[in-house]
């Protein structure tokens, strides 16, 4: 029976294969450069451990694919003046991106497809960065208007490459054979953002991080694995598609510790999350999270020998 399993989901375009049975691996806010040093430096002074929390950076978008991830988390400020999305961690001190507005990060992302059309889906998730921070400007905020405007921007770029939350009502995620060279977007929010994001939440682009049962939810951002084990695995198989990380404000890859990122791929999320999907070298250990091959079958949804073909 294994034997057979293994030979039916070989195959790249295998009809039962659906793309909430596979998994792969994604990078954490991966639009981000270096802090300039003199910024690190000052801020380091300030407050050491949040400086470190931010140490970390990662290579252009196209590149990050060509090595086999398969999600892509985007921060985004709202500029109402000349109706643009700049990209960005924290306003002033943590700007360097490798691609400075949502449209020129999308652009990246089609041309890249474009180039390699029988890719696995691509996510990508979005958090809007109003908060205010004490002693840096205030940013503008979001507004009902903003995500409209921010809707025709996603789809002016994506345009049929879109796995849409209408798509897949009823968790009927598609499979992976019709999958490909698709992206999937997911709004990365809760409070009002989230809830007016809800209204006619079917014609919109973006799936959203809806309470289970909700008949909005799709896709679940659930950060701690170890914390939230049970319930990630609970979710997947129920249907849903989840996003985790396997560390977080740099912890995991200074101490080499793999306890969190071994439970995230324990967990079946489809998604995992990481700010090493190379070495962590700068801090002079190995840590890393990766999948050979890129994507995989899901562990608690085909737990017995099983190839999921990129």
């Amino acid at each position: 029976m294994c034997l057979l399993c293994a030979a039916q989901y070989a195959l790249a375009d295998s009809a039962q294969l659906k793309i909430n049975q596979i998994q792969f691996v994604g990078s954490h806010n991966s639009y981000k450069q270096a802090m300039s040093p003199l910024i690190y430096k000052a801020l380091h002074l300030l407050d050491a451990e949040v400086a470190e929390s931010l140490e970390y950076w990662h290579e252009p978008l196209a590149e990050q694919l060509d090595l086999g991830l398969r999600k892509l988390e985007i921060d985004l400020f709202y500029d109402a003046r000349d109706q643009s999305f700049p990209v960005g961690h924290a306003q002033i001190i943590d700007m360097n991106s490798h691609c400075d507005t949502l449209l020129v990060c999308l652009q990246d992302v089609r041309v890249w497809s474009e180039q390699n059309p029988r890719h696995a889906p691509i996510w990508i998730s979005f958090n809007l960065k109003d908060q205010a921070i004490p002693g840096l400007p205030d940013p503008e905020l979001f507004t009902p208007e903003a995500l409209n405007l921010l809707d025709e921007q996603l789809r002016g770029a994506l345009t049929t490459q879109l796995i849409q939350p209408a798509d897949v009502q009823g968790l009927n995620w598609p499979t992976l054979a019709e999958a490909r060279g698709k992206v999937l977007l997911i709004l990365d929010e809760g409070g009002a953002k989230r809830d007016w994001y809800y209204n006619n939440w079917q014609t919109r682009p973006m799936f959203t991080n809806a309470p289970e049962g909700h008949p909005a939810a799709g896709v679940m951002i659930i950060n701690d694995p170890i914390e939230d084990f049970a319930r990630i695995q609970r979710l997947v198989k129920a249907g849903y598609l989840v996003r985790t990380r396997a560390d977080a404000g740099t912890l995991e890859a200074r101490r080499n510790d793999t306890l969190r990122r071994d439970r995230a791929f324990a967990s079946g999320a489809q998604a995992i999350s990481t700010d090493y999907y190379r070495a962590a070298t700068h801090f002079g250990n190995d840590y890393r999270v990766a999948i050979d091959g890129g994507v995989r079958c899901n562990p608690v949804l085909l737990p017995q020998p099983c190839v999921a073909a990129e």
